[in-house]
């Protein structure tokens, strides 16, 4: 079960595409949006501007709970950005399994 958990984190860690493709935004939670909001707000882009990445500079950063430059979002926000994308993870993981069997 242990390996399970790690999987999922490690997935949540490395599925940068799924928190900066435009697409996806409409089904983040709520409070991914927010965090969203708040890093475009401050200027990161999804749009191959190097100087200030959408993702690894502003999004990835916040939800493994560090701070990044002139962005405020409460800790509740992120924690449960956090669970959200975990449990969606969960959910993909098991119907993976499901299809495996």
């Amino acid at each position: 079960m242990r390996k399970t958990h790690l999987l999922i984190l490690a997935s949540v860690i490395l599925m940068q595409p799924v928190f900066a493709d435009d697409a996806m935004m409409s089904s983040d939670s709520k409070p991914c949006a927010v965090i969203a909001k708040a890093c475009l707000n401050a200027g990161y882009s999804r749009k191959g501007n190097d100087d200030k990445k959408f993702w690894s500079d502003c999004m990835k950063p916040i939800i493994l709970g560090k701070a990044v430059k002139n962005i405020n979002v409460d800790s509740a926000t992120v924690k449960s950005c956090r669970t959200d994308k975990i449990n969606a993870f969960k959910k993909e993981l098991n119907e993976f399994e499901n299809v495996s069997s």
